[in-house]
């Protein structure tokens, strides 16, 4: 597993900084399984089995991160999450 400082240090070394790192974070809802599923698929190019661990996740303990990044990648994403009125944030 790779630690914060790492993680930190890849993501400088690819032009950004720790400060512009944030987290789009799906929270549960009342959609149908299927409906957030084809969501974050839709939204995030992830393959049908990501998308449902991200799903369950955020079932059993009310939220789950999608996706760190930079927030103009991950406002893009949320902007189709929120097509369907997922409930979102970008911390």
């Amino acid at each position: 597993m790779i630690s914060m400082s790492t993680k930190e240090e890849l993501f400088e070394d690819f032009g950004g900084t720790v400060e512009e790192m944030r987290k789009l974070i799906l929270f549960n809802s009342s959609h149908t399984w299927d409906e957030v599923i084809e969501q974050l698929m839709k939204a995030t190019g992830y393959d049908p089995v990501h998308c449902e661990q991200i799903a369950m996740i955020a079932h059993t303990k009310g939220k789950a991160v999608v996706k760190s990044g930079d927030v103009d990648e991950l406002s893009h994403i949320n902007f189709i999450l929120k097509e369907i009125n997922l409930v979102t944030t970008i911390e």
